[in-house]
């Protein structure tokens, strides 16, 4: 059946795309309507794209730390597993580099003193004692995390 067509459907087309009516002289929208509303769209996407952008450089930031805190974290735990002799002897009093591995991007210090029970807080320094207050600091490009926790004898 080709070529030919249902005379009802040519009826409803012709009938459609006359141009009787109240907009018989309209068939759509002008080049102006056209650029008036490609122009209202544009200045409402455009500041969209910012927002876009710091969204990604917030979302780089707070990676950033997230990582920073876990790598101070996992440090800090790895010295507090160790018994105190362990941690006198691989964190002598003083600052040191992170032993294992780091990730990239990412600077880390451990920082021991002897410390003792003050009376309303930990007392750093002072000379060899019961107990060893570590501070691990991960630094990266734009910020830094620090934790601190305590290794006793016994």
């Amino acid at each position: 059946m080709r070529g030919s067509s249902h005379p009802k459907l040519t009826a409803l087309t012709a009938k459609w795309m006359s141009r009787d009516g109240p907009f018989e002289d309209e068939l759509g929208f002008s080049m102006m309507e056209v650029l008036a509303a490609i122009i209202i769209l544009s200045l409402a996407i455009v500041p969209m794209v910012g927002m876009f952008d710091a969204a990604l450089r917030a979302a780089v930031l707070g990676g950033n730390y997230d990582n920073g805190r876990a790598l101070a974290t996992e440090k800090l735990e790895e010295a507090k597993a160790l018994p105190y002799e362990g941690v006198v002897e691989l964190y002598p009093p003083g600052t040191r580099g992170c032993s294992g591995a780091v990730v990239p991007g990412f600077d880390c210090e451990v920082r021991t003193v002897y410390a003792s029970l003050g009376t309303a807080a930990v007392v750093a320094g002072g000379s060899s004692g019961t107990m060893m207050q570590v501070t691990v600091t991960v630094s990266w490009g734009g910020g830094s995390y620090s934790t601190t926790g305590l290794v006793s004898k016994g």
